[in-house]
């Protein structure tokens, strides 16, 4: 059984918020709030002036008086601070389906297969990344496993980063393929495999959908194989594979 968790970054802030000077009568100020489990952000947009312009032979869209324009980046959050908001108003929307997937009774030698679909829309947006990674191996709770795939050829075995050849119903493990227009080129053959990269083993998420386009509508289909041998033991085995999808970056 593999629980898919899906995660959405979409953080566009415009914030000043230093206070100079003696106020006679301080009052607290609130032009946004948002909040999560992991994370609270008070903040809003004081500058000078902000807005678009238009002539015969331009168009320009502006904020101006941001103290701090920078990119600020930890994990978890990207602030785009002195950044015109550009996904104010627009519709992010990103599905991965189903939320659960069971492969049910796992036969030596016998190989299986079963489908994700991932649709994601961007609006104005311009462009958006979409990365994954398993939180570990397929795992009984008494720690049995199943391994990730090294795919089919010894001499070039996929990795998290490259995708190999893996059709052999005798070379066992659990990985995935992933196709559609947005995918990493080394998909580009059927039967090619990637394992997952693992939060356990301290292993980054990555890159399996990306685009620079706004107003785009993407779809991929990703294809879970898993296959065992007869040696492997009897159990529940699971894991999580998490979905994130960051917009406008």
């Amino acid at each position: 059984m593999i629980l898919i968790i899906v995660s959405l970054l979409h953080c566009f802030i415009v914030y000043t918020c230093l206070p100079v000077g003696r106020l006679s009568h301080p009052h607290e100020v609130r032009a946004q709030e948002m909040n999560s489990q992991n994370f609270k952000i008070q903040g809003g947009n004081f500058n000078m002036t902000s807005g678009e312009k238009s002539s015969t032979n331009f168009k320009l869209s502006d904020v101006v008086g941001q103290t701090a324009a920078s990119v600020f980046a930890s994990k978890g959050y990207i602030i785009q601070a002195g950044f015109l908001n550009g996904a104010a108003g627009e519709v992010f929307s990103f599905t991965v389906l189903p939320a659960v997937v069971d492969f049910g009774n796992l036969l030596p030698n016998v190989a299986l297969e079963k489908p994700v679909e991932i649709a994601i829309s961007n609006g104005n947006v311009p462009g958006y990344m979409v990365k994954a990674a398993e939180n570990q191996p397929l795992s009984t709770s008494v720690g049995s496993e199943i391994p990730d795939t090294v795919c089919d050829l010894p001499d070039k075995p996929c990795t998290t980063a490259a995708a190999s050849s893996w059709i052999k119903n005798t070379t066992y493990g659990f990985g995935y393929h992933i196709a559609g227009l947005t995918v990493p080129t080394d998909f580009g053959k059927d039967g090619y495999f990637r394992p997952f990269p693992a939060t356990r083993r301290n292993e980054q998420p990555v890159l399996i959908m990306q685009s620079q386009a706004a107003k785009v509508t993407d779809k991929a289909t990703m294809t879970l194989r898993v296959a065992i041998g007869r040696d492997q033991p009897v159990g529940l085995y699971r894991n999580v594979i998490s979905f994130t999808a960051i917009a406008g970056i």
